[in-house]
């Protein structure tokens, strides 16, 4: 296990600080949007500081760690018609180097979550707080309704946006606003290889991205800690939705406000449910950061770096990375839990086109017998078939090889039930998984 003192400064999120107040706009009128039978019945919500931020840290023990990008983007613009999102930035006082490594990193988020709606970031590059790298955060959350949409939730604009389908603040709204320093030595470089002194500026744009994409829960300590720890008077990220503790408890289990509640929150011992995320991760659910001292932002709003390290390709959305050190990949297990929350992720994951959407699963629903298809110019190989029911929990597993770009199985032994199947290609290590239904 890692020890943390070896850390002279992390980078800790202060996505919500003990200020940190979601606050109803005046005068609410019920909206509606037709998308799938998503509709908004409430918003925006609005955080009193900005959902992440970074400070200055450096790693006294610093090994260089490379993590490539899992996708392929190209210097300064993405892979044209091969996009799955618009993302469109708006850049005020960034330097050439520092645009072109920013707007790598927005390609690579543009190539891994699908929305059919433009994606909007209005990014500065200033002088900030000494030692504070930057800060990144959603503009605003809906409460949205219909269709899947989990209870009591609010969604921050940019998914909220891809699920009711259209603009919900007005045309070119601001869906993520991002501030980073321009005091910092940065590595602006594409390449994953910054030097032992620098910071790689891709890999904290992508990490902040993906806070203002979602990943984040609102559990926030009241400004003089009398009431323990408490949710937004009921309200739930997506993210809040898939955690529990050791045993299995949903944190929602607990009352909000509360000490009990502040006390699973520093356990130690706190855990993503998502089947997807569990999926993902083999079978085993993700671990979320929960240190003893609770740290706005940083507590549980992270995967645990114990847990996936900084050689992980998990590693991205975990709370602390080392100078000299670069994750461009925004990991498996984050596209799951991205894609329980409501995203849909691309069909372009690899350049191998081994992905969600090429390849084929049916009949699903099924009752007995599925069938496997590769993608047209998918060299037949050797593969891990592994089924999950909706608790993580592996109940088949088998070693097989495709004929000519099919798999055949029989399942006859599942019950009726929703399950997971993780198709693994054992010879490049590449991997999806796909909901399917037992009828």
């Amino acid at each position: 296990m890692k020890n943390k003192t070896t850390y002279i400064r992390n980078f800790y999120l202060k996505a919500i600080d003990k200020r940190f107040v979601l606050t109803l706009i005046l005068a609410l009128t019920y909206s509606t949007f037709s998308f799938s039978q998503v509709q908004v019945v409430g918003g925006p919500y609005y955080m009193d500081g900005p959902a992440c931020e970074y400070p200055e840290v450096f790693d006294i023990n610093n090994e260089a760690i490379s993590i490539p990008s899992a996708v392929t983007v190209s210097s300064g613009e993405a892979r044209g018609t091969a996009t799955c999102s618009v993302i469109n930035v708006t850049y005020n006082g960034f330097s050439g180097p520092a645009q072109t490594a920013f707007q790598y990193a927005v390609d690579i988020w543009a190539n891994t979550i699908e929305s059919t709606v433009p994606i909007t970031i209005n990014a500065n590059y200033v002088e900030l707080n000494p030692g504070v790298l930057g800060s990144a955060g959603a503009t605003g959350f809906y409460q949205l309704t219909g269709g899947d949409i989990l209870p009591n939730t609010i969604y921050p604009a940019a998914l909220a946006e891809k699920l009711v389908g259209t603009e919900l603040g007005g045309a070119n709204s601001i869906d993520i606003q991002a501030n980073f320093s321009n005091q910092i030595n940065w590595y602006f470089g594409l390449d994953a290889s910054p030097s032992f002194n620098q910071f790689d500026f891709v890999s904290v744009v992508l990490h902040e991205l993906g806070h203002g994409l979602g990943f984040l829960g609102f559990g926030r300590t009241n400004a003089n800690g009398t009431e323990g720890l408490l949710r937004n008077s009921g309200f739930l990220s997506p993210y809040d939705n898939y955690v529990e503790n050791g045993a299995g408890i949903d944190i929602d289990q607990f009352a909000d406000p509360s000490f009990a509640l502040l006390t699973q929150y520093t356990s130690g011992d706190l855990f993503s449910n998502s089947p997807l995320a569990t999926a993902a991760n083999n079978g085993v659910r993700p671990e979320i950061w929960a240190p003893s001292n609770f740290n706005p932002g940083s507590s549980y709003s992270h995967w645990d770096d114990n847990v996936f390290p900084n050689n992980n390709e998990n590693s991205l959305m975990t709370p602390s990375i080392g100078n000299g050190q670069a994750n461009h990949n925004t990991g498996p297990i984050t596209r799951a839990l991205f894609e329980e929350m409501g995203w849909t992720i691309c069909d372009a994951l690899s350049v191998d086109e081994f992905t969600l959407e090429s390849l084929q699963v049916s009949p699903n629903p099924f009752n007995e017998d599925i069938r496997i298809v590769l993608p047209g110019n998918y060299n037949d190989s050797d593969f891990n078939i592994s089924v999950f029911d909706i608790n993580g929990r592996v109940i088949f597993e088998k070693e097989t090889s495709s004929i000519n770009r099919i798999i055949d199985l029989n399942l006859s032994e599942l019950q009726t039930s929703v399950y997971f199947m993780k198709i693994n290609d054992t010879n490049s290590g590449l991997s999806v998984t796909k909901k399917i239904v037992r009828q």
